[in-house]
């Protein structure tokens, strides 16, 4: 089976898996908060529960491409549905999970003095955009210093609108993972109009 595998596409089932690390720890701090909204079971009911086995061990090797996209479908539904499932009962809860998604960023934590195109490429080796084909995130400019970058599309508003959710709160959550993965970096991120994002040294 691996013969039929390339580093892309464990590049791809990683990000899906730590997108399941993220949906876990939501599900964790539900249980210990009592919120009870929405159980692990019920989500896998809703939506299908991923197999996280070795890639290798589990992907269709005749439908790679279609085996991938069902997967990250599968991910980005659950999230959705999870979150907006939790907030719909408790607004309030944002705050919270705001705090749940810097602590996931600050496990993956990037080290101190890092470059921001080296920054830029976890960030990209991280979270999850859709297919690489996709090709949501525009370099504008790239070095040490400062990474510039346009995202030209929503990859994720399918699912939050199919949830009864505002692709509000995923932008928030995401930021908030990302505000914990460079939070020992000494860099930072800044967010413009028109869907510009820059990651630069912090001044």
């Amino acid at each position: 089976m691996s013969a039929f595998l390339g580093p892309i596409h464990y590049w791809l089932y990683n990000k899906i898996l730590l997108q399941e690390e993220w949906i876990h720890s939501i599900l964790e701090v539900s249980v210990q908060e009592g919120w009870n909204t929405l159980s692990e079971q019920e989500l896998d009911t809703a939506y299908g529960k991923l197999d996280l086995s070795p890639l290798e061990e589990i992907i269709d090797g005749s439908n790679i491409h279609g085996w991938l996209q069902q997967k990250i479908e599968i991910s980005e539904n659950r999230l959705a549905f999870l979150v907006t499932s939790l907030l719909k009962e408790d607004p309030s809860r944002l705050t919270d999970l705001k705090q749940v998604a810097f602590q996931f960023g600050e496990k993956h934590a990037l080290q101190n003095g890092i470059g921001a195109d080296d920054a830029f490429k976890v960030l990209e080796d991280t979270l999850l955009d859709g297919m690489p084909c996709d090709h949501v995130n525009s370099v504008m400019e790239h070095d040490t210093e400062k990474v510039v970058w346009q995202k030209t599309q929503c990859v994720h508003h399918e699912y939050w609108d199919r949830a009864g959710g505002n692709i509000s709160v995923y932008d928030t959550l995401r930021g908030e993972i990302i505000a914990g993965m460079l939070s020992h970096s000494g860099l930072e991120l800044h967010i413009y109009e028109n869907n510009k994002y820059v990651i630069s040294r912090k001044e």
